[in-house]
Formats: C-alpha cells, structure tokens, sequence
C-alpha cells in the first residue's frame, strides 16, 4: 500500500464547545490504527469566542495540528486558503462534530490508493449509507437539493451536501486553475460539479452519519444561496468548459 498523505481541515465558527472533543477524538482514532503520515488543520473562518485560544492550545499539544485563521466567514474561504497551501497527496474535509463515522478515513485511504480515483465523496443517500437522528425537515430539504441538482445541472454523485470530501492534491490544483468562484458552503459542491465535468472520477462512499441536533444553518437562506448558484453554474457551463480541457 503506498504511504499517501493525508491533510484533514477541519473548519470551525465559534466552536469553542466542540473543537477540543473532535479533533482529540480524531487524531487518538488514527494514531490507534497505525496511521502516522497525515496533519489537521483547524481552519477558522471569523470565529469570535475562544475557538482562536482554545485551537492554539491544541496545536501546541499536537505537533500534527495546525490553526489558520481566515479572519471572515466563508466555510470556502477556510477550504481555499488551507488546501492552497498544502503539500499532501490526499486533501479533504470533516465536520468538528464528527458528524461523518472516523472510520470512513480508513475507507478514503484505501480507495485512494486507486489512481483512478480522483475523489472520494461521502454521501449518505446511497444504499448502505445509515443515517442517525435526522430531522425530517433537514432529510426532506437535503433529498431535495440533490435532486434538483441532477434535475437541473445533470450531475451523477448523489449527495453534494455531506461534510465529508476528500481529492487528490494534484486534481484540486488543477480544479483551482480552471476556477471554483463559491467561497461559503456551496463551495465543496462546485467542487464536485466541476470535476464531474472535467472528467475526473468521483469514489461515491456510502457514510455512517449521526446528526448531532446542533445544526446553526438556516434553511430558507440556505435553500436561496444554494439555488442561486445552482443556476448561475447552469448558465455558466459552456464558458466554463471553453477555458479549460478534459482533466481526467
């Protein structure tokens, strides 16, 4: 098996509640299965509790952390400005309130080893995936806006919306020079979107996923963004596909 690296950002907004518990929990999961080629960045996109103190601890403590502080919300924002800078083979990111099973990273891993992979997407849509305390607002609207995202953009992956993505480096550069515009939450969706159209292969991973019932999202702004962008790349694609070629 090659010894991939791998660079987990976890970005957080005022999560001085949170942060210590997941992202301890996180590095003791690894370390207890024998994987030792890997950081975490903690990504703080414009957090005004005691995140920036807590997250600076945490990096003192853990020589494989690392905090950057973006000074602005912007969940993209955060996602940029960590994988810009990174020099791991595999980039990717998880929700602070380990949302997504800590076992699925040995799942991204392995599949990366594949060269064909370009993407693992966790998804929690597909057969296999389990779901746990799930409002049914937040299943409703979440089915919803993936199938208006195959209705009208006529993407394949199942589940744009699942804080659990992971790329190969040299695939996110190559995405980055083309152009990924969104810098909130549609971000790592726009991801997706783009290296479905450029060819490359998105792994979609079945997740175990457990809703912490301490959702801060606002549906109905969330449900407007979403769809503004989701037209705004509708119209976008042809020009888009005109200033880049196939990535695959």
């Amino acid at each position: 098996m090659k010894n991939l690296s791998l660079e987990i950002t976890i970005p957080v907004l005022n999560e001085e509640k949170r942060l210590e518990y997941g992202l301890s929990t996180t590095i003791e999961f690894l370390q207890k299965n024998n994987i030792s080629n890997y950081k975490i960045v903690i990504a703080d996109n414009g957090s005004k509790d005691r995140t920036e103190e807590i997250a600076t601890l945490l990096e003192k403590k853990y020589p494989q952390v690392r905090y950057i502080k973006v000074g602005q919300k912007g969940v993209g924002l955060a996602l940029k400005k960590s994988w810009n800078a990174s020099n791991a083979d595999i980039i990717g990111y998880m929700d602070v309130d380990l949302a997504t099973d800590l076992t699925h990273l040995l799942d991204v891993i392995s599949k990366m080893q594949n060269d064909e992979i370009d993407i693992v997407n966790g998804s929690r849509i597909l057969p296999g995936s389990k779901v746990i305390n799930r409002s049914a607002l937040r299943e409703t609207t979440s089915r919803g806006f993936n199938f208006i995202l195959k209705a009208i953009l006529n993407v394949n992956f199942s589940d744009g919306m699942c804080g659990f993505k992971f790329i190969k480096r040299t695939a996110f550069n190559k995405l980055m020079k083309a152009g990924i515009d969104n810098n909130d939450w549609f971000f790592c969706t726009e991801m997706l979107i783009k290296a479905e159209w450029s060819g490359l292969n998105i792994y979609e991973l079945p997740v175990q996923w457990k809703d912490d019932g301490d959702s801060r999202v606002d549906i109905s702004k969330t449900i407007y963004k979403y769809m503004k962008e989701i037209f705004k790349l509708r119209f976008s694609k042809n020009l888009w596909l005109k200033k880049t070629t196939s990535i695959s």
